[in-house]
């Protein structure tokens, strides 16, 4: 397949300069800059000497009239020293002269000053010393009598202008010297270049073009690009050869061009090349004109995702400019872009390969495969898969198999009711109990369906479900409603164990023992509280496996007791949360045990009792305990009240408080605890927890008698039987 794509629209526009302006510029730039520096030293170097001429003149001059006044100042005489002043002011270049004595303090004894001049000042020392002003030159000359010693000191002062004036017409000579030259050079070096490199590089330009073209005649000039042999000429020969090769890969190419063009064409996968811009390449498989229709000339690959499932249009694009921007390794940002579309019941799968691995970004192959039947094959299988599990624990245990069904079909009925929305709270606990409970029986795909509900309804933040969605749960059920029903029949019957067959054997065989076996006989009818019990140790044994923990020893003491099943179903149902807390937070690894000198493996104990005429529920572990710091700090976070242990213990099982720094398909929302405390509120009975970090946590529920309402609720042992006062709703054993 062909590649090409315009350099650009790659790299933006680019304008054409001739190389003989492009060599001309550089050239003129050089030479000036020559000649410029030239100019500036020849400049300076005139200044230079000229200022210092005038400092050595104005120095001459106040040594010879330091000797011409020296008499005058030994002597005092002031008329003498204003005649020497005056002679050495005939000079019209001398603007100031001052003479001055040598006492502490030193006195002006005479001064002169012409044509715009000024004082000059007291001399800081006795010594000769000589400087420049910007318009001027300055001399200081101690005045010495014949015995050596300083009488006195003149400092005149002398102009520079005249020397100004010359190096002005002197620089500007310079100038026009300089430039006129710089361009002569310039021109002369443009010339050799355009004769010697641009013309034979000219010539081959013209060819690239020719063979661009396709024309692969070659102009006779190219067999000689210059009368040198040089490098240009060296270039030529090369570009020959080089037009040579590339006729013959041409032609090779064409014909596996045409050999790739036939397998495009009949292979069943749409094959896309994609630029890092998106764009997509012109040359794809066949298939994609009937799965897509033509696309634009300019298409991309989010118009490709368009045209199958426009929902995730945006999410191509977006991800895609995510990628451009290089923040993740190319194989992460490839991950992150689309896989699954769905067009009309018709099911297709993108898939990504970098054709130039590494850090950046590069040209893409997506390959458009359309997996209806796959799909279709995938349901299938895990349908039969949840009617495998729904048979298997019928047959195994019918009371749990039913006590399963009719919660999750009223949470079913809860969550698809149009009038869900109404309470967003229930809700949200319906759907994170139903997908527990799947999860725990085995229904992966009812779990997987409630978790995603969860996370469209956060990334909404509005606790309610759209007509379709509430079709699709219902769908889901139904299904399965449809293919287990026919097995279930219509089966009564009590379910009894070897023990208290044989207790009621004995009754039998007492005479006197009548009351008491009728009452035997009453409890059978209730449910054994040690069946909720063993259906919680396997769902917290897989709740384990799942999570990846390691399997715990767990205690079942359900000490024989008996319950009419119908008023504490809601409980039984929300109970899966406290397995679940108990396997994600309670379980330790072995590493973590072995450092706090713990056992092995994770201690936990399931209970039923009866406290007076109250029936106990507890849950407890001797793993990681409950971090109250932590819960104080999240409480005040969230406003809640946080100043006492009761405080705490409510903001642990309010609405969306968590521990869990992420949502997981276990745990993260803090909708589980909730629930629970919801479910035991309202049947009248108390959630309370006792934790201590690194001790293990006790979950503990209590059921008065008057919240359960019941006629019977018994231990069948003597030593602990007592009885729940109300009445409890009938129905028949399964």
């Amino acid at each position: 397949m062909k590649a090409t794509s315009s350099s650009s629209e790659d790299t933006g526009k680019r304008w054409f300069v001739p190389l003989g302006t492009r060599l001309a510029v550089p050239v003129l730039i050089l030479v000036c800059g020559v000649a410029t520096a030239a100019y500036y030293g020849l400049s300076r170097t005139s200044r230079m000497t000229a200022m210092r001429s005038k400092e050595v003149a104005a120095d001459m001059v106040a040594q010879l009239t330091a000797l011409s006044v020296m008499p005058a100042v030994v002597f005092a005489d002031e008329e003498e020293m204003r005649r020497g002043v005056a002679d050495v002011s005939k000079n019209k270049e001398i603007t100031d002269v001052e003479i001055w004595s040598s006492a502490d303090p030193p006195t002006l004894l005479a001064e002169l000053h012409q044509g715009g001049g000024r004082a000059l000042g007291r001399p800081r020392q006795a010594a000769r010393t000589r400087w420049l002003e910007p318009q001027s030159a300055v001399a200081v000359e101690p005045i010495v009598n014949p015995d050596g010693k300083v009488v006195g000191t003149i400092s005149l002062r002398m102009s520079t202008e005249r020397e100004a004036q010359a190096l002005a017409a002197l620089t500007s000579q310079l100038w026009h010297a300089s430039l006129g030259s710089a361009l002569g050079l310039a021109l002369a070096l443009v010339l050799v270049l355009q004769r010697m490199v641009v013309t034979p590089i000219r010539r081959l330009q013209r060819a690239a073009v020719q063979l661009k073209s396709g024309n692969s005649e070659l102009p006779e000039a190219l067999n000689r690009a210059g009368r040198f042999d040089d490098e240009v000429a060296q270039l030529a020969d090369a570009f020959v050869g080089m037009a040579e090769a590339v006729r013959d890969r041409e032609a090779r190419l064409a014909v596996r061009n045409d050999e790739l063009r036939v397998i495009l064409d009949s292979v069943d996968q749409g094959f896309f090349t994609a630029l890092p811009s998106g764009e997509l390449l012109p040359e794809r498989s066949a298939i994609t004109r009937s799965w897509l229709g033509e696309l634009p000339e300019r298409a991309h690959v989010w118009d490709v995702v368009e045209r199958l499932d426009a929902s995730q249009s945006d999410w191509m694009r977006i991800a895609w400019e995510q990628m451009q921007l290089g923040v993740l390794p190319i194989d992460v940002a490839l991950d992150q872009l689309p896989k699954r579309l769905l067009h009309v019941n018709r099911h297709f799968e993108l898939a990504y390969h970098a054709v130039t691995p590494g850090d950046e970004l590069g040209s893409t192959v997506i390959v458009l495969t359309e997996i209806t039947a796959a799909v279709e094959r995938e349901l299938a299988l895990a349908e039969h898969h949840e009617f495998s599990v729904l048979v298997e624990r019928l047959v195994r245990d019918r009371r749990a198999f039913f006590d399963f069904w009719l919660e999750a079909t009223g949470l079913v009925d809860c969550i698809t009711s149009e009038a869900s929305g109404e309470q967003p709270i229930v809700l949200r606990r319906a759907i994170h109990t139903l997908k527990g409970n799947a999860r725990f029986i085995g229904l992966s795909r009812i779990a997987t369906l409630c978790h995603r509900l969860e996370d469209t309804m956060a990334e909404r933040a509005q606790s309610v479900l759209n007509d379709a969605e509430r079709l699709e749960v219902r769908d889901a059920w139904n299904a399965l409603r449809r293919r287990i029903e026919p097995f279930v029949g219509e089966t009564e019957g009590v379910l009894i164990s070897e023990a208290e067959y044989a207790r009621l054997l004995e009754l039998a065989d007492a005479k006197t023992a009548t009351p008491k076996l009728r009452q035997q006989l009453l409890e059978l009818r209730y449910e054994p509280t040690k069946l909720r019990l063993e259906r919680a140790r396997e769902m917290l044994f897989n709740a384990c496996q799942r999570l990846g923990k390691p399997r715990p020893e767990i205690e079942v003491l359900d000490n024989q007791l008996r319950l009419p099943p119908e008023r504490l179903q809601p409980f039984w149902t929300v109970f899966a949360h406290l397995l679940n807390n108990a396997a994600d937070h309670g379980v330790q690894f072995a590493e973590d045990r072995a450092r706090l000198g713990k056992p092995e493996n994770t201690a936990i104990t399931l209970v039923t009792r009866l406290e007076g005429s109250a029936l106990v529920v507890e849950l407890t572990d001797d793993g990681y305990g409950i971090d109250w710091s932590a819960v104080a700090a999240l409480a005040a976070q969230r406003g809640l009240p946080a100043e006492n242990a009761e405080d705490l213990k409510r903001a642990l099982t309010s609405d969306g408080f968590s521990l869990k720094a992420s949502v997981t398909q276990t745990s993260g929302r803090g909708v589980g605890m909730a629930a629970v405390h919801a479910v035991v509120q309202s049947l009248g009975g108390k959630l309370d927890v006792e934790s201590a970090p690194q001790r293990g946590t006790c979950w503990r529920v209590t059921f008065p008698p008057a919240s359960l309402s019941v006629e019977h609720a018994t231990d069948s042992s003597d030593a602990t039987r007592g009885q729940l006062h109300g009445r409890w709703p009938k129905k028949e054993a399964i």
